[in-house]
C-alpha cells in the first residue's frame, strides 16, 4: 500500500501539484484539463483491464464452449461436403473422358470412313485413304461426347451405319 502512495506522490510531483492540491480541487478549477486527463484512462481501462478480463471469463464460460463446438462442427461438415462435391466432380469427369475414348474407339472400330472423314476434317470419297495433314482430334472428341450425352442413342445410329 506505501508503494502506490509513493507513486501517487511522484505522479503528483511531476505533474505540477503540491501536497495540498488534491484531485478533486484541480478538477473543480480545470474541468477540460481533468476531462482531457480522464477520457484516455477511461479508455486505457476499459482496453486493457476490462475487456482482457471479460473475455477470459467468457471463454472459461460453459456457452463460449458450447458455441465453440457448434462452429468446429460446422466447419467439419463444410470441409466434408467441399470433399465430397470435389470427388463427385473428379469422378465424373473421368467417367466422361472414359466414355468418350469408349465412342471414339467404337467408331473407329465399326465406321472406319466414317473416323476417317472426321479426323481429317472434311468430306472423303467411299475407301479413301488419308495420307498426311493434320489431324482432327477435336472433332472427333466432340462428335465421341455428342455421342455418349445424347438423350437417344438413334441419333448417331445412321452416322454408325454410314460407313457399312
Amino acid at each position: 500500500m506505501s508503494m502506490l502512495k509513493a507513486l501517487k506522490s511522484i505522479l503528483k510531483h511531476t505533474s505540477g501539484f503540491t501536497k495540498s492540491d488534491s484531485v478533486k480541487g484541480f478538477a473543480g478549477q480545470h474541468p477540460l484539463a481533468a476531462l482531457g486527463l480522464i477520457a484516455p484512462s477511461v479508455g486505457f481501462l476499459g482496453k486493457d483491464v476490462v475487456a482482457p478480463l471479460a473475455k477470459g471469463a467468457y471463454e472459461a464460460s460453459p456457452l463460449h464452449s458450447l458455441l465453440k463446438e457448434e462452429e468446429d462442427k460446422k466447419l467439419y461438415e463444410r470441409g466434408v461436403e467441399t470433399r465430397n462435391q470435389n470427388l463427385s466432380t473428379q469422378l465424373r469427369s473421368r467417367r466422361m473422358e472414359e466414355m468418350v475414348q469408349r465412342n471414339m474407339a467404337a467408331v473407329a472400330q465399326y465406321s472406319p470412313h466414317l473416323y476417317n472423314q472426321v479426323m481429317s476434317g472434311r468430306l472423303l470419297p467411299e475407301g479413301a485413304v488419308v495420307l498426311g495433314g493434320p489431324r482432327r482430334q477435336d472433332l472427333m472428341e466432340e462428335l465421341a461426347h455428342s455421342m455418349g450425352s445424347s438423350s437417344s442413342p438413334e441419333n448417331f445410329e445412321s452416322l454408325l451405319s454410314q460407313g457399312n
